[in-house]
């Protein structure tokens, strides 16, 4: 067959790209490089399809590439890259640092490639549901018209707060539906004496930096059982399903020293409650942020600040769940796999806890801490010890485990306590000490020596197996019929955790 070519001399633009590579090649090759024309000669693409999963409306996507090559032996010229919907379009394109929508003349070398990097924003629609926006990235070579589809879900969404803001809620009393998925930007604030309600089924997406601040005020969140309310980061692209540390409340402050303005940025719980009025969290799923829930010097030991009762956490980068001189009751809970502690109850408090389980397979680095922590203790500003008594708290029928039970010394529950309570901290429990120091008037009725016979640690499925009587339980500080699956409880011996076997 016999080819035909073209020559392209090198003006413009073309030319200082040229240049930036080599003064010397650009004398030898401008007004030298000639492009086949040949109809035969066709680009290759990375993907025939670049898919946006869920994004917000409003919101600006993530950036995706698609490589384009020209695996031929001679060079082509793409006489236009466009977007098919023109500037009507969504999507954006950006060619090797050329906006879109349509760059003409771009040259690609002989097994040479092309970058081209895409972001869609999608418009609001009256749509509650999900739904699917749609465009292409048309290429015109020697006659040849190539394509590849954009596609990406859309979602409506409510959206609260504000970029690196507190803002509170536009009303005192306010109630979140499952209508549409709710989006917090920086710090979502329920003011003293108001009430936030967050019916079943609701999805909230946080954005890193922001979360939930429940200041002297209440918080009830009523999931349901297979209706759960669900915390996450808001990104829903493929890599952001199991990533930690997306979301979460952050502090900055600043303070003098002798070398200047210091300025330290400190995390806070996703959900902060600070001196929270009888708040409930029933069936609730807080998932890849940093700290899940803290609960600060709130509450007493006749009124807890927060009643907490199936609900998972997990997947944090620092702890699950934080309890700074604290009253929470609660049963049922599962919290696993955090970078640090799944709970820590620090600066005293009532803990009031039964059938939960902790339970600590982080693998997304070394983890130091223990998967649980105790203290009845802090430190103040000049150094003295202060005591915060723990007298009240119990927690019945838990199971406290982590992956470092095979090092030697390595507790998975730690209790750095100067006052134990009057009765034992923790009974009829599955707890891994092997510190010989463990204050072990803290436990009542537990092993510690049986690893407990999870079905799958991998899956992160820790349901019982056994049917050794080693994992019975005992007596619980609460009426509880049924279990985290809702499944009923054993009269007499229910199981220790949060899930009870059944026949």
């Amino acid at each position: 067959m016999k080819h035909e070519y073209r020559t392209v001399r090198c003006h413009g633009w073309f030319a200082m790209v040229v240049l930036m590579t080599s003064s010397l090649m650009m004398m030898n090759s401008c007004g030298k490089t000639t492009f086949s024309e040949d109809t035969s000669l066709k680009l290759e693409f990375s993907a025939d399809t670049i898919l946006f999963d869920t994004v917000f409306t409003t919101v600006g996507s993530i950036t995706l590439p698609l490589k384009v090559y020209n695996r031929n032996a001679q060079a082509v010229l793409i006489e236009s890259i466009q977007l098919e919907g023109g500037q009507a379009s969504p999507f954006r394109i950006n060619v090797d640092g050329e906006l879109g929508p349509m760059i003409s003349n771009w040259p690609l070398l002989a097994g040479d490639s092309l970058w081209i990097f895409i972001e869609v924003t999608v418009d609001p629609s009256n749509a509650s549901n999900p739904f699917v926006i749609e465009d292409q990235v048309r290429f015109l070579t020697n006659q040849n018209d190539q394509s590849v589809l954009l596609s990406a879900w859309g979602q409506n969404a409510i959206f609260h707060g504000g970029l690196e803001q507190i803002e509170s809620l536009p009303s005192c009393n306010e109630t979140w539906m499952p209508n549409r998925p709710h989006v917090i930007y920086g710090i979502v604030e329920v003011e003293p004496g108001c009430e936030l309600t967050i019916q079943a089924g609701t999805q909230v997406y946080v954005h890193p930096g922001g979360g939930l601040l429940v200041y002297q005020s209440t918080l009830n969140i009523l999931g349901q059982l297979g209706s759960e309310v669900v915390f996450q980061g808001d990104r829903m692209d493929e890599g952001y399903e199991e990533l930690p540390g997306q979301w979460g409340i952050e502090v900055d402050f600043e303070f003098e020293t002798e070398f200047g303005i210091e300025e330290v940025t400190i995390a806070r719980g996703g959900i902060w409650i600070y001196g929270g009025v009888a708040c409930q969290i029933d069936y609730a799923i807080l998932k890849n942020g940093t700290i899940g829930l803290q609960v600060d010097t709130t509450g007493t030991s006749l009124s807890p600040a927060l009643d907490i009762r199936n609900t998972r956490i997990f997947n944090m980068s620092a702890t699950g769940m934080l309890a700074q001189g604290a009253t929470i009751d609660g049963y049922n809970n599962l919290i696993y796999d955090c970078g640090q502690a799944t709970a820590a109850f620090t600066l005293g408090g009532v803990y009031r806890l039964d059938h939960c389980t902790f339970v600590n397979y982080w693998s997304e680095g070394v983890r130091q801490a223990p998967s649980v922590l105790f203290t009845d203790w802090y430190e103040d500003i000049n150094g003295v010890i202060q005591y915060r008594s723990l007298e009240g708290s119990q927690l019945n029928n838990c199971i406290f485990w982590g992956n470092n039970h095979n090092l030697t010394d390595f507790d998975e529950l730690v209790g750095s306590i100067l006052s134990p309570p009057s009765l034992p901290l923790i009974r009829n429990s599955a707890v891994d000490v092997q510190d010989p120091d463990f204050p072990m008037e803290l436990l009542e009725n537990c092993s510690t020596d049986e690893v407990p016979a999870f079905a799958s640690t991998s899956m992160r499925d820790f349901h019982l197996s056994s049917n050794n009587t080693l994992w019975n339980g005992g007596t619980s500080q609460f009426f509880i019929g049924l279990d985290l699956d809702g499944l009923p409880r054993s009269n007499g011996t229910p199981d220790k955790g949060c899930f009870e076997r059944q026949e």
